[in-house]
């Protein structure tokens, strides 16, 4: 598929890893669209910057992610490569977090992927495209993470798995970058030990950056014309 003609729509471009991956999407010449919830000021920069066009979303909300993709194809900017950055993390250990902690993270990291899917698997039939999820596990891993959080990672890469199945013969690829701790975004959010602890096991010995991270997830989403159904591990050689 020719580059020039293809158009991005990155979910949580505001984050650290998103407003990466969108910098790496104007360096290529992709015209971008992003979704933020909160955080209208650096939408704003971004949209500055990079000329990529911002798009409110809640992800909470079961009913607005098919409403965005809805309005973006009926104004002919339906996008063929969706790259969703969207996550939350609700730190409480399993026996101390609530139903709410479960159904926020659940909704914003894992439904919201099962939305991508069933909405873009709809429309691009025929046309191709690229959906890629990013991710924080590779499901070889067992690490001292939030359990909420890391059942929403595990259904990401599950769903995704299978799903490819039935979107590959639509032309669409559906794949997942499984990302390693970062200096920033989520990373930060994490108890300082587990990141001691994370670099002491990196075959790097270090933490990974948004920009690294965004240069793999740009490459597979641009590129890759193979592989699919698969989750690929970027997390410095744990």
């Amino acid at each position: 598929m020719n580059e020039s003609k293809r158009r991005a729509l990155v979910l949580g471009g505001t984050g650290a890893v998103g407003s990466a991956v969108l910098t790496e999407l104007a360096r290529a010449g992709i015209p971008s669209a992003f979704t933020y919830h909160h955080e209208e000021a650096r939408a704003r920069a971004l949209e500055h910057e990079l000329s990529a066009r911002p798009l409110k979303l809640d992800l909470a909300d079961p009913a607005a992610l098919g409403r965005l993709v809805a309005s973006l194809e009926a104004e002919g900017a339906l996008p063929d490569v969706v790259i969703h950055c969207a996550a939350i993390v609700r730190p409480a250990r399993v026996f101390e977090a609530t139903d709410d902690d479960w159904e926020a993270t659940m909704a914003v990291n894992a439904r919201s992927v099962f939305q991508v899917c069933r909405e873009f698997g709809r429309r691009l039939e025929g046309r191709g495209g690229d959906l890629l999820f990013v991710s924080a596990l590779d499901r070889t891993q067992s690490l001292p993470v939030p359990a909420v959080f890391a059942a929403s990672q595990g259904t990401t890469s599950a769903l995704v798995m299978a799903a490819a199945k039935e979107l590959g013969p639509r032309g669409v690829r559906a794949n997942v970058v499984a990302l390693g701790l970062l200096d920033a975004g989520i990373g930060k959010e994490l108890d300082s030990k587990l990141a001691d602890e994370y670099k002491s096991f990196s075959a790097l010995r270090r933490l990974g950056t948004p920009e690294e991270a965004a240069k793999t997830i740009t490459w597979l989403a641009l590129h890759n014309t193979y592989a699919n159904g698969k989750v690929f591990s970027a997390n410095g050689g744990i």
